[in-house]
């Protein structure tokens, strides 16, 4: 823990068990704020002690829920057949009253000292640094939580292993360091460990090398590289270019792709992870999936532009969109988005398909799949695709004579830095519960034919020069998709049938949330399972004492319908599951969808 002298009396960084409020005496000044790096007990537990005397308590935002919720944290957290080994069960065990959440690379005035909030992902993945300008000392120091320990060492290597067996967590902490040698700081303030004074890039040089041979000794492998091999990429231009204007950062998750105008601007398509704090893990849960800068000061040094003017997106996925929020409140970025996935990245709440983040993105503009957009000198096509996710836009623009095609993530290839060839095959990446329907691929096939592109792009392909060839597995792919599925499901024209994906309906909003008992109004989804049209009949079941309304719905054959129904709860509950029953000209499907309701509580 550490006091800091400030105009407003003293920052208090950690609070370590709270035994340390029994000598506040001791202080020059009355403290005045507590701030904490991460949510580990041995930072954290004396929170609670300190809000209760009356100093306001901050906590960044990946972390914020473990203080706010800490029961429902661990009714979450599994305690049998344990494979995430992330050590989030070394959380608070008691709420803790926040006077605020400290966001990513935000400069916060707090007892009239300027503090910015540093990402710094290692123990835990979550975890943030203050960068802070000691008055008296006269030197930028930075509060580095346990990125280091001593020159060369971290505190302790066993909260880096997220998975099992597997450490992504060295990885991380080995890009922090790489983030504090840039900032070239003063001093480093570790949380364990004593302050480095001195020779502090030789201390986190040391660090890397040493983490480096931890990871020589791991088979462990991130989007086909060895990890030694990612590493080795901190170190050089994350951009490479595809033509004059067209870039793409190699060190994303999901590629993110950068277009520059003549004016120059920047427009990215899609916008999500680095691949060292997140995607690592194969046990992913939602409060460790952060987003980092990227890309910008690789274009300013470049381009000598300072921020992303447009990102415009492929799909909803997490690791195309998550750090749009972030560009949006540093830089006031724009969203650009499709009819087709627009409300999921902008209602989060609403749906639970797959990898959805909790946070809503503002879309600045909405276009239909048949529409022509421009921005700039540039102007984009699209067309609908399922596939990967029904929720998707095909993109298709022409920049310095050559035609480009973003495939999303409809086409994946066996080894991703290799030209695809029989060798190095298209692979399963459709999904069912994103919503693949049979002639997905077939849908994407017949507009790359139309568009003829000379570059494929996509969210985990490098450019890909296109030719007969590769237009011939899209399309065989295709056939593929198709024969395989009529083979193994009653998929006939005849046959009752809800698609590939066999999806019968949904129920828009999903989650719910009322102050007190009273009607709830959804949007149900259902889809006709004949080859005909037929009446669709429809209505809402709760627990017993709840009332749900009916209707009878006609939809042409295999067409989706909407409507509205109401539903009413008895009394208080969370997260209580209702559903949607289906019958079809008397042919009862029972119930085909459900969402979730708490009534009552502060929140969801």
């Amino acid at each position: 823990m550490y006091a800091v002298q400030a105009p407003g009396g003293t920052l208090i960084i950690d609070a370590g068990t709270g035994r340390w409020l029994d000598h506040v005496d001791q202080l020059p000044e009355p403290p005045a704020a507590v701030l904490l790096t991460h949510y580990f007990r041995d930072h954290s537990a004396g929170a609670l002690r300190a809000a209760a005397a009356g100093i306001p308590v901050y906590v960044g935002e990946h972390d914020q829920e473990k203080y706010i919720d800490p029961a429902q944290h661990f009714r979450e957290r599994r305690s049998y057949m344990i494979y995430d080994c992330e050590w989030d069960q070394f959380s608070p065990i008691e709420a803790v009253p926040l006077a605020g959440v400290l966001h990513d690379y935000a400069t916060v005035e707090i007892a009239g000292l300027s503090i910015e909030i540093i990402p710094l992902p290692g123990a835990p993945m979550s975890q943030i640094g203050f960068g802070i300008r000691l008055p008296q000392a006269g030197m930028q120091a930075v509060f580095s939580g346990e990125t280091i320990h001593s020159p060369g060492r971290v505190p302790r290597v066993a909260p880096l292993q997220y998975d099992y067996c597997d450490v992504p967590g060295l990885a991380n902490v080995y890009y922090s360091a790489q983030v504090l040698r840039q900032r070239t700081p003063d001093a480093l303030l570790p949380s364990l460990g004593e302050p480095i004074l001195d020779r502090v890039d030789a201390a986190l040089s040391q660090l890397q090398d040493n983490l480096r041979t931890l990871c020589r000794k791991r088979e462990t492998y991130f989007g086909g590289l060895p990890m030694e091999e990612r590493l080795d990429l901190l170190h050089g231009d994350p951009l490479v270019q595809v033509t004059e204007h067209l870039y793409f950062n190699r060190c994303t998750n999901a590629y993110t792709w950068l277009l520059i105008s003549e004016s120059g601007k920047a427009m990215a398509l899609d916008y999500g992870y680095l691949w060292f704090p997140v995607g690592m893990a194969r046990y992913p849960k939602q409060d460790n999936r952060r987003p980092l800068l990227h890309s910008v000061d690789a274009l300013k040094k470049q381009f000598g532009i300072d921020r992303i003017d447009v990102v415009l997106l492929s799909h909803f996925h997490d690791d195309h969109v998550i750090g749009v929020p972030m560009l949006q409140r540093l830089y006031g970025t724009e969203c650009w988005a499709a009819d087709t996935f627009a409300d999921l990245v902008e209602q989060p709440q609403a749906h639970t398909f797959p990898c959805t983040m909790t946070a809503p993105i503002k879309v600045d503009r909405r276009f239909g799949v048949d529409e022509t957009v421009r921005w700039e000198e540039y102007e984009f096509h699209f067309a609908p695709m399922s596939g990967h996710t029904r929720f998707a836009a095909l993109i298709g623009f022409e920049v310095d004579g050559k035609r480009i095609a973003h495939v999303g993530d409809q086409y994946i290839f066996q080894r991703e830095y290799e030209a695809p060839s029989e060798s190095n095959p298209i692979i399963h990446s459709f999904v069912y519960r994103n919503g693949a329907l049979l002639d997905g691929f077939e849908q994407s096939a017949r507009w790359l034919a139309r568009w003829k592109p000379d570059i494929f792009i996509g969210g985990h392909i490098s450019p890909t020069a296109n030719d007969d060839q590769l237009q011939a597995m899209a399309d065989g792919w295709a056939r593929e998709v198709r024969e395989s599925h009529e083979q193994a499901m009653p998929l006939a024209e005849n046959e009752s049938h809800f698609n590939m994906d066999s999806w019968c309906g949904w129920i828009w909003p999903y989650r719910l949330h009322l102050a007190e008992p009273g009607p709830a109004s959804v949007r149900v989804t259902v889809r006709n399972p004949l080859p005909r049209e037929a009446m669709l009949a429809v209505r809402l079941v709760g627990p017993t004492g709840w009332q749900g309304t009916s209707a009878t719905l006609p939809a042409p054959g295999r067409a989706e319908v909407e409507h509205v129904l109401e539903i009413t709860p008895d009394g208080p509950c969370r997260r209580q599951p209702f559903a949607l029953e289906l019958d079809v000209e008397g042919r009862p499907f029972g119930q085909v969808a459900e969402a979730l309701m708490t009534v009552g509580g502060p929140a969801w």
